[in-house]
């Protein structure tokens, strides 16, 4: 059986889904459901940083305390 290494797959997916979901929590965020739209970037932070893509996460991680500070009190 051949070594296959699929790690280059699994940043990609990561990378994917993280971006996926902060679009989505723009969407909400436009609904003004602000909860949601930082559980969302909740969770993309964690994708982008399993994909070592630290400057999504890093701009992920200011939007996800801009709203917090601004929009939740």
């Amino acid at each position: 059986m051949d070594n296959i290494n699929t790690g280059k797959d699994f940043m990609k997916f990561f990378q994917t889904k993280g971006d996926y979901l902060v679009e989505l929590s723009e969407n909400h965020f436009k609904n003004k459901e602000y909860k949601k739209a930082l559980e969302l970037l909740n969770q993309a932070y964690s994708n982008y940083m399993k994909c070592n893509s630290t400057d999504d996460a890093e701009r992920t991680k200011k939007r996800y305390l801009d709203i917090k500070s601004n929009f939740l009190k």
